[in-house]
């Protein structure tokens, strides 16, 4: 069983895969001279909270975009954890074990910042993490907004009917105005923080105990329509990048 050295440090890791489907060579693609990757790890640099950033991508290419903008790639991601379905938890543990066994240290925080929710201050990071670190008893913080309409009036459709996605929730009683209900929150990408233990000892992403960090609505790009409004929002707002 490797040995973990853990570091009183935060480090940024912005995943950035190639292979996306809907709006190709997503990672890459550039709002105001810059690519959602450099967006990214511009913001981890600016952050006074953040000791290192690191990308974490299996592509030659956006590497070396990774490394123009001051981030550290000492490795390529492997391919079992560069597909569609590959999950969080996979991403990190693999940094982590690489890093360690080059290093023989990890720190005790990740912040993962994804390059697909753009619109995003450094500012915001570092008050993430100074609220994370104030915190006792938690074991990751995720960005949240608030929903525009409740889940409570959410539906699924099945076999042809709708039905409420809130088990016993008549349609009738979803149907009520949104004031009705209680607000909903939605995860939107903006920032994870994580601590690395759970990853290397409990093998949990968020683990029990997730604190919501209330971020304005932030655009998660997917395809050309979510680029499009996040590139107006962008062109049309003083951002620190």
């Amino acid at each position: 069983m490797n040995k973990y050295e853990f570091v009183d440090e935060v480090w940024a890791l912005v995943p950035a895969r190639s292979g996306s489907k809907r709006l190709k060579n997503k990672n890459l693609k550039k709002i105001k001279k810059l690519s959602l990757v450099a967006r990214a790890i511009i913001n981890c640099k600016k952050s006074k909270n953040i000791d290192r950033v690191f990308l974490s991508t299996n592509s030659n290419k956006i590497k070396n975009e990774g490394l123009k903008y001051g981030a550290e790639v000492p490795f390529l991601r492997s391919k079992k954890n560069s597909h569609d379905n590959s999950n969080d938890f996979d991403v990190i543990k693999e940094f982590l074990n690489k890093v360690n066994n080059a290093e023989k240290k990890i720190p005790n925080h990740i912040i993962f910042i994804r390059p697909t929710t753009p619109i995003r201050e450094s500012h915001v990071l570092d008050k993430a993490i100074k609220k994370f670190r104030s915190l006792k008893n938690y074991d990751s913080l995720i960005s949240v907004h608030e929903m525009n309409e409740p889940v409570h009036k959410k539906f699924f459709i099945i076999k042809d009917k709708l039905k409420t996605a809130i088990e016993n929730l008549t349609l009738d009683q979803a149907n009520n105005p949104r004031q009705k209900f209680k607000k909903s929150y939605t995860g939107n990408g903006y920032l994870d923080i994580i601590k690395t233990k759970n990853i290397i000892l409990k093998k949990s992403y968020l683990g029990k105990n997730c604190y919501p960090f209330i971020t304005q609505t932030a655009i998660d790009i997917d395809d050309q329509v979510d680029f499009e409004i996040a590139k107006f929002f962008i062109s049309n707002r003083k951002l620190n990048v």
